[in-house]
C-alpha cells in the first residue's frame, strides 16, 4: 500500500510508555488527514452551481480564501475510543498548491510542498521523503479536491449545524473511494466564512478529526516560506 493511501490508522506498537506508532503509522497517520485537509486549501475550485445555507458558506471560502495559516489540533478515533495520541502544530498555505505543517506533539514532523515537490520530514530518523505532487496526490482523498468542481466528485449535502459550526458533509460518488465521508464545519466571521473543523471515516471506520484555531485569512508570505531544504546529514528518499 502506497503511503499516501488512505490507510487503517490502527497499526501501533504497544509499549510502557503508552502508544508508540511505527514510523509507517505515524506517516501515514499524519498525511491522510493533512493531504486532504490540504488540497482543500489550495485547490483551485471551479465555479459551482447555486447552493445554499452551509453547501453555499463552503463555496464562498473557496473563492474568498487564497492563503491562510492556523495552529491546528488532530485526534484519530475508533469505536473503542482514541486510535493514537493526540497531534498538534501550525499550519500554513497558499494557492496554488503550496503549503506546510509543522507538527510538534507527539513527534516531530514537517511536511512541506512547494507545488512542484512534496517534502516529508521525520525528525526522529533524520529522514526526508520527496514525492512529485502529482503523484503523491493521486488515488488519496486529496486529489479528488485537487483543482476540481466539489459537487462533480462529491454529494455535498448540508448537515445539522454542532458545536457552533454549520456542516458540509462530502460523499465520493466513485465507488472506488477508500474513504466513506468527509465533513468540514464552517463557521461565519467579520471577515468571511472560514473553514473550523474537518473530519474524515476511512474505509475501516475510524475518524479522523482536525481543528483549526487562531485562523489567519489571506496572509502575505514572505518568499520561500513554502521552500524545504533538507538538514545536512539527513537521508533522502525520492519516490518516483
Amino acid at each position: 500500500m502506497s503511503l499516501f493511501d488512505c490507510p487503517p490508522l490502527s497499526l501501533f506498537i504497544d509499549k510502557k510508555d503508552g502508544f508508540m506508532p511505527s514510523l509507517i503509522a505515524r506517516l501515514r497517520a499524519s498525511l491522510a488527514l493533512s493531504l486532504v485537509c490540504a488540497n482543500l486549501f489550495v485547490a483551485a475550485q471551479q465555479p459551482a452551481a447555486a447552493a445554499t445555507g452551509s453547501v453555499q458558506l463552503l463555496e464562498q471560502w473557496l473563492q474568498q480564501t487564497k492563503s491562510g495559516s492556523a495552529q491546528f489540533s488532530q485526534t484519530v478515533s475508533n469505536a473503542k475510543g482514541p486510535a493514537q495520541a493526540p497531534a498538534s502544530g501550525s499550519f500554513s498555505f497558499e494557492r496554488p498548491d503550496r503549503f506546510r505543517w509543522d507538527y510538534a506533539k507527539p513527534y516531530r514532523q514537517v511536511i512541506v510542498s512547494d507545488g512542484t515537490q512534496l517534502w516529508t520530514y521525520d525528525h526522529d530518523l533524520d529522514q526526508v521523503t520527496v514525492t512529485p505532487v502529482t503523484q503523491a496526490f493521486k488515488g488519496t482523498p486529496a486529489a479528488i479536491f485537487a483543482g476540481a468542481d466539489l459537487a462533480r466528485l462529491f454529494t455535498l449535502q448540508a448537515q445539522p449545524d454542532a458545536g457552533g459550526l454549520q456542516w458540509v458533509q462530502a460523499t465520493p460518488k466513485s465507488k472506488d473511494s477508500n474513504f466513506d465521508w468527509i465533513r468540514i464545519g464552517l463557521r461565519t466571521t467579520a471577515q468571511g466564512p472560514e473553514v473550523a473543523e474537518l473530519q474524515l471515516r476511512d474505509a475501516f471506520g475510524q475518524v479522523s478529526t482536525m481543528r483549526f484555531t487562531q485562523i489567519l485569512r489571506n496572509p502575505v508570505f514572505a518568499a520561500g516560506s513554502f521552500r524545504f531544504t533538507p538538514p545536512s546529514g539527513a537521508s533522502v528518499i525520492s519516490q518516483p
